[in-house]
């Protein structure tokens, strides 16, 4: 197995058992015993768990804004309200499905008060990216006539706050999956019927 391979089992493995037990609680020996390693090898590929912890966050972070498309110029390819809802519905799809980011989630929510790190990428992921990316799609839409113009960093605010909610309720009863995809695309209709119906009758 070449190195990269044996890297990414490693990353893997301190992902999964960072989201159940939390970092400070999860040893090397058991990052290496989940995967049948001795403790000593992981040192062979990396200088330790700080440094697992560092690439593991580095190649989330990539991939999770490549496929929640994290970038204030997503918001000028949307035009309308029917865009915006699939925009957000298929961002909300992957995010309470993927597997990796839910336990990324996981991981900061056990460890963003006593883990700066895990405090900052979790105030960017809830909050910053969301803020941002939502600030950028309402003010382009002011921009082409779509909406009336207002605040659209409050716009932003009222419109992810709640589906944020319910994503967290996903989390910890993900029985409840169902129930919450619903309750955030009856919220979507809510925020849209409301925001955009004058535009769309005058």
């Amino acid at each position: 197995m070449s190195t990269a391979s044996v890297r990414e089992k490693i990353i893997n493995a301190a992902l999964d058992l960072f989201s159940q037990k939390g970092y400070d609680a999860t040893s090397v020996d058991e990052i290496a015993e989940s995967i049948g390693m001795k403790g000593p090898n992981i040192y062979k590929y990396f200088k330790g768990k700080e440094e697992v912890l560092k690439e593991l966050s580095a190649k989330m972070e990539e991939g999770y804004r490549q496929r929640m498309k994290m970038n204030p110029e997503e918001g000028s390819n949307i035009s309308n309200r029917d865009e915006l809802k699939e925009y957000s519905m298929n961002q909300i799809r992957f995010t309470i499905e993927d597997d990796k980011i839910k336990k990324l989630r996981k991981m900061g929510t056990i460890e963003q008060f006593r883990n700066p790190h895990f405090s900052r990428q979790t105030s960017e992921h809830q909050f910053d990216n969301m803020q941002r990316q939502f600030t950028a799609i309402f003010k382009s839409l002011m921009d082409k006539g779509v909406l009336d113009n207002d605040d659209p960093e409050m716009m932003a605010m009222e419109y992810y706050a709640p589906v944020s909610l319910l994503i967290q309720l996903c989390d910890r009863e993900p029985d409840r999956k169902e129930e919450v995809m619903g309750k955030v695309e009856k919220y979507i209709d809510f925020f849209l019927n409301r925001y955009f119906k004058k535009a769309q009758t005058a």
